[in-house]
């Protein structure tokens, strides 16, 4: 009788285990396949988790080829979420085919997509603004548009999800942070009397030229001492476009435009910036060359040609048009 308790106890025990490898080959190692197993994710695009619920992680698994269905997607969402791996919102970019747990894993991560705005030195306020609109990778309306050359030129990093207007607001601080802490360590040659005079004679610079600025800054600053006009063509183009481009040459008649951004017809500065000037720019306002040129026209590519006198700066014209006409 103990031998016949004994071999069905140990029957019971083999029927159990039995039970236990079957249960594991059935369900366990399936899920593990299913799980593990390379999926039919082909996008290079990065995937943005919105909302970090188990169900829109697994709808978002299965939306994107990553899991076969929604509740394996659940499944590997939960067994994770239970290991301490819980998503993220965030944009991630995700290697092809990768399996769900290995996608898991980077929702889970800090390992975002960093993109980039990028404000070129010189760029008017209304191609900032058609810029940050065209952008996929912001969110948001320009609620607040700012007033020209409040915008330090940089490239912005971001993240999602973030907004147009965040990114006009760091702009704007970075401007003000720079210009606050230059503007006090001004040379004595620069006579602007405030800081905003330094961004508008900076924003002519800027649309002026790419080389010799300090020079060039030095031959506004002289004729602003002089109560000369600056005679800038960028600031009367300003005035005929508001910062889009001309797309002509500009004309004898356009100098005759009634405009307080016209140079030359009003003396002094005009009444705001003409664009969006960049750090060099206005570095080359704050501190001046030093010297008696009053006039400027532009050689070649790296240099300018500059005078004292209007008769000195006609010769140079003369001699820089015919020079062109021969090549």
């Amino acid at each position: 009788m103990l031998n016949i308790l004994e071999n069905e106890y140990k029957r019971k025990i083999l029927y159990f285990f039995g039970g236990v490898l079957a249960t594991i080959f059935a369900v366990v190692l399936p899920f593990v396949y299913l799980t593990h197993k390379e999926s039919s994710y082909e996008s290079y695009d990065g995937i943005i988790v919105e909302h970090c619920d188990d169900s829109d992680v697994a709808e978002l698994l299965v939306k994107n080829g990553i899991a076969d269905s929604e509740f394996t997607a659940r499944i590997a969402v939960q067994w994770m979420k239970s290991r301490g791996f819980t998503a993220k919102i965030g944009e991630y970019k995700l290697p092809l085919h990768v399996s769900i747990m290995d996608a898991i894993r980077i929702f889970t991560s800090d390992e975002v997509v960093v993109h980039k705005f990028v404000i070129p030195e010189g760029l008017p306020m209304i191609t900032v603004i058609k810029r940050l609109n065209e952008s996929k990778f912001l969110l948001g309306q320009i609620e607040d548009i700012p007033d020209e050359g409040e915008l330090l030129p940089s490239t912005y990093s971001f993240t999602y999800p973030t907004t147009r207007q965040h990114i006009i607001a760091t702009a704007q601080e970075h401007m003000k942070k720079f210009i606050e802490k230059e503007w006090p360590r001004r040379s004595k040659s620069c006579i602007l009397k405030t800081p905003y005079e330094a961004i508008i004679l900076a924003s002519i610079v800027e649309k002026e030229t790419n080389v010799e600025r300090e020079k060039i800054a030095g031959v506004f600053i002289a004729r602003l001492q002089q109560g000369m006009r600056l005679q800038s063509c960028p600031t009367v183009i300003y005035a005929i476009t508001c910062g889009e481009p001309l797309g002509r040459n500009l004309k004898y008649s356009d100098l005759h435009i009634k405009s307080q951004y016209n140079t030359y017809r009003n003396a002094g500065l005009p009444p705001a910036p003409i664009t969006n000037p960049g750090k060099e720019c206005i570095m080359a306002v704050l501190h001046p060359e030093v010297h008696d040129y009053l006039f400027f026209v532009l050689k070649d590519k790296k240099r300018h040609a500059f005078s004292k006198t209007f008769e000195e700066h006609k010769k140079n014209k003369a001699e820089i048009n015919a020079a062109a006409k021969k090549r």
